[in-house]
């Protein structure tokens, strides 16, 4: 049972789920829907259903659910092969199987403490930068186009695109359900070319290097196609004011807090400006 401590407001439900650094709310919402979640002794499965967090009391499986003992934060270099979700029909491995589980209250994670999330996805053959917190508010407003938050991406496609083409995927390009922000494009120098090759895990061809400023489903992939190219290899490297840096592939770190402060100053600076 869940004994929601007093902050002298009303909010959503999948909100106060998010509030308490127990899932983002949109882990909240198919939580909610799915019949998990409780309050005051009845399942709720609409995630605008407004609560008192003064006075309502809210169950999520049966369990006791507190506000996590501390934020975590997290870096993984993603490797190709892996979905980004905790569980797949298709019993593919996971970007959680590269994340140990051990006891959070030695620095560590448990299945009690499990329950950070991904901010955002990285599809099964794409690789690179992968955040992941349990801090639900910084983790949605990372994630959401909305926020406008820069991600940069190194791409290896079929071919180089024309100057024409060029200009269309850096001032906008129209694709299926929506137009793109502006993006930049910079063609890979022959040095970072084979810095990459000599990684082990990349070849020789046209590589260059994108910045967008949404990252909505497959993306990256999307404008290239909608150009003309096929992405061959698509690797993240930058996510707001965060590198990849040398962290192998596969491996994973806790952020510092200067660069937890970082992302926030990140995120408040693009909402003080729009």
């Amino acid at each position: 049972m869940i004994f929601i401590e007093p902050c002298g407001q009303r909010v959503m439900l999948l909100r106060a789920l998010s509030k308490l650094s127990i899932c983002s709310r949109q882990q909240a919402k198919r939580a909610i829907h799915a019949g998990r979640v409780q309050v005051n002794g009845k399942v709720i499965k609409q995630p605008t259903y407004w609560v008192d967090l003064q006075k309502d009391k809210i169950l999520l499986d049966d369990e006791v659910a507190r506000r996590a003992p501390r934020q975590i934060y997290l870096m993984l270099n993603k490797p190709p092969g892996y979905v980004t979700t905790r569980r797949d029909n298709l019993h593919r491995p996971t970007v959680f199987d590269l994340i140990p589980s051990v006891d959070s209250n030695q620095n560590h994670f448990s299945s009690k403490s499990s329950w950070i999330f991904p901010v955002g996805r990285l599809d099964y053959n794409s690789a690179g930068l992968l955040l992941f917190t349990n801090d639900g508010v910084l983790g949605d407003t990372l994630a959401s186009p909305e926020s406008h938050v820069s991600k940069v991406y190194r791409v290896l496609l079929d071919r180089l695109p024309q100057p024409e083409e060029i200009r269309r995927l850096e001032n906008g390009i129209a694709l299926k359900d929506y137009i793109t922000l502006p993006a930049t494009i910079e063609f890979e120098t022959p040095e970072a070319v084979a810095a990459l090759k000599e990684s082990r895990v990349e070849k020789a061809g046209h590589w260059l290097r994108i910045t967008i400023r949404e990252g909505k489903n497959r993306q990256v992939r999307r404008m290239f196609a909608a150009a003309g190219c096929e992405v061959q290899r698509l690797i993240r490297v930058r996510f707001g004011p965060l590198d990849l840096g040398d962290l192998p592939e596969g491996g994973w770190r806790y952020l510092s807090e200067k660069e937890v402060r970082l992302l926030r100053q990140a995120v408040m600076q693009r909402f003080q400006t729009s």
